[in-house]
């Protein structure tokens, strides 16, 4: 049976996307609507993302060619025009082009310190490693991408695996609601589950958690490890989500939910009013 998608498998951001509402995954992913939409946060957090990667392969950044790619997304996509900041919602607060390289800076100065601190003698694994593992009884594979995955010994000298998800974050980092919601740490649980089925490595020794990398944030202060609890229980329920999303999609079920429409890019537009 061919999934609505027209894809052979499912990734978190599409799980996550139709559990805030499924109405609009159903415009991005089965009607396939895409409005041309993006913005500075998508830019920057790629920009970080590949310098993070950079980090964990060969402890290099191409600096200069990583802001200079983002200043070339400010200038192709009018991000400090005024006419665009004129189209944006009242929850956007600009900030010139500068400061978002700054940020930039400051994240990758301070991520190698903040590793050799929060995980001594951590060795590389892997870096953007792709998961493409069946989902059971589903006929659909899950997809992701992986940001880094270290190496560390415990106290009685076991490897031990981190698995690591770079999020840029405001300056105050994650509520404490954010850290404990399912529908944010699911995503990296599932990464941990499937990776532990991909490389044949038990559960047991497998950490995973967010590191967030603060806008804003003082010299010092940019890096901050969120550890996510990965047990029996909240994995099952994390199964879960995956299995009713694809179970509800094959049926048709599509309902808007009216509480995530401040962020929704088809708010007030003609396929959704």
């Amino acid at each position: 049976m061919i999934f609505p998608t027209k894809k052979e498998h499912v990734s978190y951001s599409e799980v996550k996307g139709w559990k805030e509402c499924s109405y609009r995954h159903k415009l991005m992913h089965i009607n396939k609507i895409d409005l041309g939409e993006t913005s500075p946060y998508l830019f920057f957090g790629t920009a970080v993302h590949s310098g993070c990667e950079s980090i964990i392969k060969s402890q290099e950044i191409d600096r200069e060619g990583l802001l200079e790619g983002l200043r070339n997304a400010w200038l192709e996509n009018g991000f400090d025009d005024p006419e665009w900041l004129k189209r944006q919602p009242s929850w956007f607060k600009h900030k010139p082009l500068e400061e978002w390289c700054g940020w930039a800076s400051q994240m990758w100065d301070e991520v190698p310190e903040f590793l050799d601190k929060t995980f001594p003698g951590w060795e590389p694994f892997n870096a953007e490693e792709q998961l493409y593992e069946a989902i059971e009884g589903k006929d659909l594979s899950f997809k992701g991408f992986i940001d880094a995955v270290i190496k560390v010994k415990d106290k009685k000298g076991k490897d031990i695996y981190w698995i690591l998800d770079w999020k840029t974050a405001p300056k105050y980092g994650w509520r404490r609601q954010k850290k404990q919601d399912l529908l944010i740490t699911a995503q990296i649980v599932l990464y941990k589950y499937y990776w532990s089925i991909k490389n044949g490595i038990p559960l047991k020794d497998i950490r995973c958690g967010f590191v967030l990398l603060k806008r804003e944030a003082l010299p010092g202060k940019t890096c901050d490890l969120v550890t996510v609890s990965a047990g029996p229980k909240t994995l099952e329920r994390s199964l879960k989500m995956v299995s009713d999303m694809i179970y509800s999609v094959r049926k048709g079920m599509f309902l808007k939910n009216r509480d995530s429409c401040r962020f929704c890019p088809y708010k007030d537009t003609e396929h959704c009013t």
